[in-house]
């Protein structure tokens, strides 16, 4: 890791935590009351929490890049440096907010507010663990597709609104893996990594795209 890339990252992961605790904050309390004046049954607020940090990290990377990409850019870090450590950030935050989510559903396991199951009811086939992964990875995909959106409006309204059509076309995608990860999952634990695969290279192709976007992005000196 060079020294920019590291000082990049450094300054990323000092901001982010800070902002995701906010984040997460809003989101419990937005969880309590849904449980108060719920007369259905509602999911533990992991499972809350999940499927929510995917928009979260969607927007993250969209703020981000379109605040830091110009200012880094100034500062002499290349565009592939920049991307790297967005990139990072992104896994190390993805990372965080799981983390935190999984500490306060255990605290709230002990309180009248521990939900009335574990995890959200559409991929009711997938153990526990292959929906911590699948929920996981997505928030990468997402993550990825942020990026992409942000960099792309540097290059014009047209391509900032492809990728808007890209953002939407990889949650479609996203929506049908669902689909395929309960189908395989009624089939057989084993199958349902097929589906993880097929995520995997989503989230490659995705990042790959993003990565091109952003080496050209022009930015303006001074």
């Amino acid at each position: 890791m060079t020294a920019k890339l590291k000082d990049m990252t450094k300054i990323f992961t000092s901001i982010f935590p800070v902002w995701s605790l906010w984040y997460i904050g809003i989101l419990l309390i937005v969880y309590i009351i849904s449980n108060i004046f719920s007369t259905d049954g509602m999911a533990s607020f992991f499972g809350f929490g999940m499927t929510a940090n995917r928009t979260y990290l969607l927007v993250l990377a969209i703020i981000t890049t379109l605040m830091f990409t110009e200012w880094a850019v100034n500062m002499g870090v290349s565009r592939k440096t920049f991307y790297k450590s967005m990139m990072i950030t992104g896994l190390v935050t993805a990372v965080f907010v799981t983390a935190v989510v999984a500490v306060i559903s255990f605290g709230l396991s002990f309180t009248p507010f521990r939900g009335d199951y574990l995890l959200v009811e559409d991929l009711r086939y997938l153990t526990n663990f292959e929906y911590v992964i699948f929920h996981f990875l997505s928030g990468l995909l997402f993550w990825a597709a942020g990026v992409l959106i942000a960099a792309s409006f540097y290059r014009g309204f047209w391509r900032g609104m492809l990728s808007v059509l890209a953002g939407i076309t990889a949650i479609m995608l996203l929506l049908f893996n669902e689909d395929l990860l309960n189908y395989f999952g009624a089939i057989g634990n084993m199958t349902v990594y097929l589906g993880f695969a097929l995520m995997l290279l989503l989230i490659v192709i995705y990042n790959w795209i993003a990565y091109a976007v952003v080496k050209n992005i022009p930015v303006k000196f001074g």
